[in-house]
């Protein structure tokens, strides 16, 4: 399956906000499990100084530590999501006209995409993985780095959008 698609500047800007979470999601798991440990730790604080030990007092003050040191690492994602998506729209602002069609490729045994500036060809077993997110498959790399390659229903129209999702389903299980 061969996909010419013209490049809009608002699709990408919509695919880029979908894989900002994946980008930063250990900066978000860091976050969490503070939350997680401190909101645990103060239930158990609490439970025990119910059950009348000054004990418990120790583990109301460890969770209230780890609820307050997750506090920075929520801003910390969000500037860091606010900041990637804010550099890419300027960076999509600067040379939109540049950008041309792309062109995605499904082989047997690889994923070609061309474009003006590079042309990559992934072999099937270098992809982590796949998701399909709000009618756009994701084909995960590294994500991590941002290397996730993307093509939306709306791109391709459904019924492509569909044959695609099934192929990429029997190369990436």
């Amino acid at each position: 399956m061969k996909f010419d698609i013209p490049f809009k500047s608002e699709i990408y800007l919509n695919q880029t906000q979908l894989i900002i979470p994946l980008i930063y999601k250990p900066y978000l798991k860091d976050a969490r499990e503070s939350l997680i440990v401190g909101l645990i730790s103060t239930l158990i604080g609490i439970s025990i100084i119910i059950g009348k030990s000054y004990l418990g007092i120790v583990f109301v003050v460890l969770g209230a530590v780890y609820i307050i040191k997750a506090y920075p690492k929520f801003q910390l994602y969000s500037k860091l999501k606010s900041t990637y998506f804010e550099k890419v729209k300027e960076k999509v602002a600067e040379v939109e006209s540049d950008f041309g069609n792309g062109i995605f490729e499904f082989k047997q045994h690889s994923v070609k995409y061309i474009d003006k500036n590079i042309t990559r060809d992934v072999k099937w077993n270098e992809f982590k993985g796949f998701k399909v997110v709000q009618s756009n498959l994701l084909l995960i790399l590294e994500p991590d780095k941002g290397d996730i390659m993307i093509i939306g229903e709306n791109e391709i129209g459904s019924e492509n959008f569909k044959k695609t999702v099934e192929f990429v389903k029997t190369k990436l299980k």
